[in-house]
């Protein structure tokens, strides 16, 4: 009869064990790619916080930057001194009223003439009484244009507020008769002596001889 030989049961191939190792392996290897994979969620999520921070730091330092400064060779405007946050929102409507009317009587232009000058011939002085009251805010030149031909007979210099000329000759030499004029009176400004406003009146303007 053969003999075969015995086994001891360590001898035996220990498959669940070993199957067990290769499940251990396997899971350990899963465990190191879900850390990996929370680790690469991680960073993202603080790259998007920190752009997200670096956008808002940028839109708070734009918003807050001061106007460009009057000094400043880079600009090329120069901004008022006394110019202040604000507009007519801050006012009362009495206060509107108020600032307005203060506009409208800064270019008001009060004229006053004798509106029926006389000259005794062509080359004398005539009663002109050319006024620029002291209510005005502006000196005055005054001419006179002929309405038939728009030819200016006469052109005063500047007049200063609160001043004013008696009598004065024509600057054209005119035959006797009664001619109608406009005396178109000119505020100047008091710095370049350019026209900043007009208003007129019909005058008629005799000359005897």
């Amino acid at each position: 009869m053969t003999k075969h030989p015995s086994y001891r049961a360590r001898d035996q191939p220990q498959n669940g064990s070993a199957s067990q190792d290769r499940k251990e392996i396997v899971m350990h290897k899963f465990e190191k790619r879900d850390a990996k994979s929370r680790t690469f969620v991680i960073l993202a999520v603080v790259g998007l916080a920190a752009a997200l921070m670096l956008g808002i730091f940028t839109a708070v330092r734009m918003l807050r930057k001061p106007p460009a400064s009057k000094d400043d060779p880079k600009t090329g405007i120069v901004y008022d001194d006394s110019a202040v946050e604000g507009g007519w929102d801050n006012l009362s409507p009495e206060e509107i009223a108020e600032k307005l009317n203060e506009k409208v009587a800064e270019g008001m232009i009060n004229i006053s003439m004798n509106t029926a000058p006389y000259f005794e011939n062509g080359t004398s002085e005539g009663n002109v009484m050319i006024v620029n009251e002291s209510i005005n805010n502006y000196p005055q030149q005054v001419e006179f244009i002929r309405n038939d031909t728009q030819e200016v007979i006469y052109q005063s210099k500047a007049i200063p507020v609160g001043s004013k000329i008696e009598r004065a000759a024509l600057d054209v030499e005119l035959p006797a008769g009664t001619y109608e004029c406009t005396a178109m009176f000119h505020n100047l400004d008091p710095v370049s002596g350019e026209i900043i406003g007009t208003a007129g009146a019909i005058i008629n303007i005799t000359i005897k001889n």
